[in-house]
C-alpha cells in the first residue's frame, strides 16, 4: 500500500509497485542491446578481409580468387564479393541497433515518461542519421588506414602512411594547389552572391508587374539542373563556335578558348556560377529588404539623409543577419563545388580546375587510389569545418538582429 496525499492504491501481494516494470524493460532492452552489438562488431570484424582476431579464410580466398577472374576477363564482382558486402552491412546495422537500444535503456531509466515519450518520436530519425550520415564518415576513417587499391590485390591497414603521403610526401602539392582553386572560386561565388545580388535587389524592389517577370527571368537559372546548365556553357565558352566568343570577335576582339587553356578555365566555370547564383542572392535580399521598416527611412529623410546614407546607415545593417547566412550557405557550397567542374573541365586543362572534391573524385575513380580519396576527404572535412566555426564565431558578435 502508498499513499500520496489523501489518495491511497492497493496492490495486489505479488504485483511490482511503480517503477520495477520500467527497470526491467530497461535491463531487457540492455542484455538484447549488448548482444545484438556485439553479434554485429564480430560479424564486422570477419567481414574485414584483412582482419587480425576474426579471420574468415574460406571467404577470403575465394573473394581474391574472383578479384583475379574479373581481372583477367574483365567482368564484374559477384558471388562471394554480394556475400560479403551483405555481411558487413548487415553487420554495421546490427552494431548500430544495439547501440540505440542500449542508449533508450539509459533514457528509460532517468528520464521522466512524458520526456521519454518525446525522445522515443526522434529514434528512428538518429537511426536514419547514425546508418546514411555517421557511420559512412567513420568507415572512411577506416579506409584512410588502409592501402585499398581498386586494380591491386593486397588490400591491408598501413596506420598513417596516406596522411603521411598528403603532408610531407607528394600529395602537399597537390593539396595546396586544389586548397587554392578551390578558395579562389569561392571567393569569387560569395561575391557573386552577395555583391551582385544586393545590387539587383536593388534594382528590381519594385512592385510592378514588369519588375516582376524580370525577377523571375533572373531567379529561374537557380532551378536549371547543374550538368544541363554546364553542357549549354560548354557550347557557348567553345573557342572556335562558342557565342562568346563570336560576340567578341563582333568588337574586334579575339576569345580564347575558355575551357582548354589553363589561363582562362577557371574563369569559364565562374560564368556559369554567376549565372546560376546572382538571382539567388537578388532573392534571398529582396525578401529581407521588405521586411525592413519604411519608419526608419522617413525618420532618416527627415534628418536630411540621401540615399547613399539611407543604404550605409539603414539598409546594410539591417540586411546583416542574412548576410551572414548567404555568407555561411554559399562558403559551404561553394568549397564543395564539383559537378559544373566535372562536366565542364573534369578538373582539367591539367590541373587548373582541379577544386577538392574534383580531386577526390579523380582520386578514387581516375586513379583507383580510394584509400587515399578517403584521407584527402576527412582532411577537408576538417578543413571545411575549421573554417565554417571560425566565419560563424567572427561574424556572429558583429550582426545586428533588430529588424
Amino acid at each position: 500500500m502508498t499513499a500520496t496525499g489523501a489518495d491511497i492504491k492497493f496492490y495486489p501481494k505479488h504485483a511490482m509497485r511503480p517503477g520495477a516494470g520500467k527497470k526491467t524493460v530497461a535491463a531487457l532492452l540492455i542484455i538484447i542491446g549488448l548482444v545484438v552489438f556485439a553479434a554485429g562488431l564480430y560479424g564486422y570484424l570477419a567481414g574485414d578481409l584483412q582482419s587480425s582476431w576474426f579471420d574468415l579464410p574460406e571467404i577470403r580466398q575465394s573473394v581474391m580468387d574472383a578479384r583475379k577472374v574479373a581481372q583477367s576477363e574483365g567482368v564484374g564482382l559477384t558471388g562471394t564479393m554480394g556475400v560479403l558486402s551483405t555481411m558487413m552491412n548487415t553487420a554495421v546495422i546490427l552494431m548500430i541497433f544495439g547501440g540505440l537500444m542500449i542508449y533508450i535503456a539509459i533514457m528509460l531509466l532517468t528520464q521522466p515518461w512524458e520526456r521519454f515519450k518525446d525522445f522515443a518520436c526522434v529514434v528512428p530519425v538518429v537511426a536514419f542519421f547514425l546508418i546514411f550520415v555517421y557511420y559512412p564518415m567513420v568507415d572512411l576513417l577506416r579506409i584512410s588506414f588502409t592501402n585499398w587499391n581498386l586494380i591491386r590485390d593486397d588490400y591491408g591497414y598501413v596506420g598513417l602512411k596516406n596522411y603521411t603521403w598528403l603532408f610531407a610526401g607528394s600529395g602537399f602539392k597537390y593539396l595546396v594547389e586544389s586548397l587554392r582553386i578551390t578558395v579562389t572560386y569561392t571567393i569569387w561565388e560569395i561575391i557573386f552572391t552577395l555583391a551582385g545580388g544586393m545590387l539587383l535587389a536593388m534594382l528590381f524592389d519594385r512592385m510592378s508587374r514588369g519588375f516582376t517577370v524580370l525577377r523571375t527571368f533572373v531567379f529561374m537559372p537557380r532551378y536549371i539542373g547543374v550538368s544541363t546548365s554546364a553542357i549549354v556553357f560548354i557550347w557557348i565558352l567553345n573557342g572556335r563556335y562558342g557565342i562568346l566568343n563570336h560576340v567578341i570577335a563582333l568588337f574586334g576582339g579575339q576569345g580564347p578558348d575558355w575551357l582548354l587553356s589553363e589561363s582562362t578555365a577557371l574563369t569559364g566555370v565562374l560564368f556559369l556560377t554567376f549565372w546560376r547564383v546572382t538571382g539567388y542572392g537578388m532573392m534571398i535580399y529582396l525578401s529581407a529588404m521588405k521586411g525592413i521598416p519604411q519608419d526608419y527611412y522617413e525618420a532618416a529623410e527627415i534628418d536630411g539623409a540621401d540615399g547613399p546614407q539611407r543604404f550605409r546607415f539603414i539598409t546594410l545593417p539591417m540586411l546583416a543577419p542574412t548576410t551572414l547566412f548567404l555568407l555561411i550557405t554559399t562558403f559551404i557550397a561553394s568549397m564543395k563545388v564539383f559537378m559544373s567542374v566535372d562536366v565542364m573541365t573534369g578538373g582539367g586543362p591539367g590541373r587548373a580546375t582541379n577544386v577538392m572534391v574534383q580531386w577526390v573524385y579523380n582520386t578514387a575513380f581516375r586513379d583507383f587510389r580510394v584509400d587515399r580519396a578517403a584521407a584527402i576527404s576527412l582532411v577537408f572535412f576538417v578543413i571545411l569545418l575549421l573554417a565554417t566555426a571560425a566565419t560563424m564565431r567572427y561574424s556572429v558578435n558583429r550582426v545586428s538582429y533588430d529588424s
